[in-house]
């Protein structure tokens, strides 16, 4: 089973991550779907969009417990289950998806594959101050952190007028080798600016990074 784990980051909030081994109509066959959902899955025309879709549904359905209710998005896209007070967040990235929930606070997820593309648009989401913190070392596990948190962020408020550049700033961190830690972030709202740890995981070549709204 390529489930990787599922475990406690919070009270009440789980973590899972799942690592894409299946075929499309072998997942599918897992998983129950509503009449939107179908819908949504046919329209999709890469059968790695699939499997990524269909893997966070299964994820969830292995996290939550009995089965979870349809998932529906609101206005901003943000997804949530029906006719349940749970908060969710999904991500995929290439071979692996991943999913957060939490029965008390919003949560947000992200999971990237390393690549060094992400130079090229660093200054798409990163202050020339955030660039010059990052110093030189670990350069690029550091910038897939910065993404996933100010990602995560974004999805935690689900606000479509919040800015990676200009409203969620990530202060200076040290990496760490073992590839498990955290850092602080600032996101910046009409009510004033609220602080927020963020965690992150390096598993294979993936980044995984969450945050819950403290």
């Amino acid at each position: 089973m390529p489930l990787v784990f599922i475990k406690e980051v919070a009270c009440q909030a789980l973590l899972g991550v799942w690592k894409i081994e299946e075929s499309a109509d072998t997942l599918k066959k897992q998983v129950q779907l509503s009449a939107e959902e179908e819908g949504q899955y046919v329209a999709f025309k890469s059968d790695a969009r699939k499997k990524q879709w269909l893997s966070c549904r299964i994820l969830l359905k292995e996290m939550v417990k009995p089965e979870p209710p349809f998932i529906e998005y609101d206005e901003f896209g943000k997804p949530r289950l029906m006719c349940s007070e749970l908060q969710i967040s999904m991500s995929h990235s290439g071979d692996f998806s991943s999913v957060i929930t939490c029965k008390t606070v919003p949560v947000g997820v992200d999971i990237e594959r390393l690549k060094d593309r992400i130079f090229r648009i660093s200054d798409k989401f990163l202050s020339p101050g955030e660039i010059e913190q990052m110093g030189t070392a670990n350069m690029m596990e550091k910038h897939y952190i910065a993404w996933g948190a100010k990602e995560s962020l974004y999805k935690l408020y689900g606000k479509p007028d919040l800015e990676f550049k200009r409203d969620i700033i990530i202060d200076a961190f040290d990496y760490l080798c073992s590839g498990i830690g955290q850092c602080e972030a600032r996101v910046i709202t009409p009510v004033g600016v609220e602080k927020h740890p963020v965690f992150y995981e390096l598993i294979s070549e993936y980044m995984l990074v969450y945050a819950l709204k403290t």
